[in-house]
């Protein structure tokens, strides 16, 4: 499914109007009556409901007066607030309607709304702002915000909740915080980024009647399993464990021995044919819970982290693995950036690149270039933090255009970025995928450990870094919310994602 910038929308309404030839109020109208739909279906009777609908002077609130018309069709109890009549010339078909059929139609203000707070309201409709908000909320607009916010009513609301960006998903001062969003064509990203998505409550999608070939050129999508090729989870008979590849990690140090273990163990539990640990001798000690599938290469460390004098020892491995990953738990210090500048330079095979990979990479200005360069498969595993030092921005940025943020990364180095988060952002630079699975249970130290063993496990048995990187968010949230079947939040670990990847890959396979 694919997700809509507030341009792209208006740009699709355009071409429907005048290219197509819908007229906008056509489309005003079913916008509106797919509203009522879903209110109607979410309530038995209405006829017993009181019922206030807020419109601002846009499009939106001419959506809204479309609701509201066929609200009061079936509730005698519907009111209408106006911010102001100056409203666009569609909207006013809508207006004009309301009043001849004699709805109750007021045009807010302080005293009005401070009067409110004396009756109750069941639903209420939020048809104040749409998709096209430039500016923070305040004054009126504001305390009525406030007001539906406190007034205890079901809220819908309409496209988007009023006081959320549409293109980044940010609070413009306040937002309606709605039980039910009614978007249309497509969602938008405020619907599914954070905090957006919390402040839609559930997403619903309607058809208005866009024609969809005229819906072209759109670039960032929902990931979802049609989006993913599981053909290389079918196994031959007469396969070997050569065939699916091997993965070579350089991980771990005395101070966090656990990641090399957690990303190791969920390469080979995903499916790798061969998976080999390159980890300083101190943090073997650890070693205890690591599968014992899992070749441990320990080289001679340097107090207790990785040294480039042991790594060098093993390179004649470096030249046999199908894929390297490098950075969980090393730590950041100049023996690691040494490695990473020699791996870089002296070899060419695909490259997954986490944690302290990546804090060492947003400060050596030759390991970016050599990056940049480097002619094989990149994978970049930041989180907004990582993202931040290595795009050089306060990580506020970040989380205010994650898309952005992801996309300049990918393009920087040409590799693909999956920008974790609450909600996972894969991109080669060009097409974005946003994964909405997944739960706060994997917010524990680990998670992006395992979730690099498992694009490393992908690419070893033959897919593209793109595809691996989308298989392996995909299957790491779904094991994750397959446990929420059984555990609570607070009990999930990255170990259990591990041990769920089995029923994940099953429940993939099955559909």
């Amino acid at each position: 499914m694919f997700v809509l910038t507030s341009s792209q929308m208006r740009e699709i309404d355009r071409k429907a109007s005048q290219e197509i030839g819908i007229p906008e109020v056509v489309l005003m109208e079913n916008a509106g009556f797919c509203v009522f739909e879903e209110i109607r279906k979410d309530f038995e009777t209405l006829d017993d409901k009181n019922i206030a609908v807020f419109c601002g002077k846009g499009n939106n609130g001419g959506d809204g007066f479309v609701v509201a018309r066929y609200l009061a069709q079936v509730c005698p109890n519907v009111k209408v607030f106006l911010f102001d009549e100056n409203v666009t010339l569609i909207s006013k078909v809508f207006l004009d309607i309301l009043k001849r059929l004699e709805v109750d139609v007021s045009i807010l203000s302080e005293e009005l709304l401070l009067s409110l707070k004396t009756q109750r309201f069941d639903i209420i409709v939020d048809a104040i702002f749409g998709i096209g908000l430039s500016k923070d909320i305040d004054g009126l607009y504001k305390k009525a915000i406030e007001y539906i916010n406190g007034s205890g009513a079901y809220v819908y609301s309409v496209d988007i909740p009023s006081g959320i960006c549409s293109d980044s998903a940010s609070v413009r001062g306040c937002a309606v915080k709605a039980n039910k969003t009614v978007t249309f064509v497509y969602p938008k990203i405020g619907n599914i980024l954070y905090p957006g998505s919390y402040y839609c409550g559930k997403v619903i999608v309607k058809d208005i009647g866009i024609p969809e070939k005229i819906i072209k050129d759109i670039k960032v999508k929902i990931l979802t399993a049609e989006d993913l090729d599981i053909s290389k989870f079918y196994r031959f008979p007469d396969s070997h464990k050569g065939d699916y590849g091997k993965v070579g990690i350089v991980a771990g140090s005395k101070y966090y021995p656990g990641a090399a273990v957690l990303c190791s163990n969920a390469a080979v539990q995903s499916g790798c044919g061969l998976c080999y640990l390159i980890t300083p001798q101190e943090a073997l000690y650890f070693q205890n819970l690591r599968k014992p599938e899992i070749v441990v290469l320990p080289l001679e460390g340097k107090e207790g982290v990785i040294s480039f004098d042991g790594f060098v020892k093993f390179d004649e491995y470096l030249a046999k693995f199908d894929v390297l990953g490098f950075g969980c738990g090393l730590t950041k210090n100049e023996e690691v950036e040494k490695i990473l500048i020699h791996i870089l330079e002296n070899f060419q095979i695909p490259i997954v690149i986490d944690a302290d990979g990546l804090n060492t990479l947003s400060s050596s200005q030759k390991a970016k270039k050599l990056l940049a360069n480097y002619k094989s498969q990149k994978v970049l595993t930041p989180h907004y933090m990582e993202a931040a030092r290595i795009l050089g921005v306060d990580v506020k940025d970040v989380a205010k255009s994650p898309i952005d943020a992801a996309t300049k990364i990918a393009s920087e180095f040409r590799a693909i970025c999956v920008l974790k988060g609450s909600r996972t952002i894969i991109t080669d630079g060009d097409e974005v995928f946003i994964n909405v699975l997944g739960n706060p249970g994997m917010a524990k130290g680990g998670s992006g450990d395992v979730l690099t063993g498992i694009i490393l496990s992908m690419i070893a048995q033959g897919y593209s870094a793109f595809e691996a990187a989308k298989l392996s968010v995909y299957l790491h949230s779904l094991s994750a919310d397959i446990l929420l079947e059984k555990k609570a939040m607070q009990t999930i670990l990255p170990s259990d994602i591990i041990e769920g990847l089995d029923s994940a890959i099953r429940r993939l396979i099955e559909g």
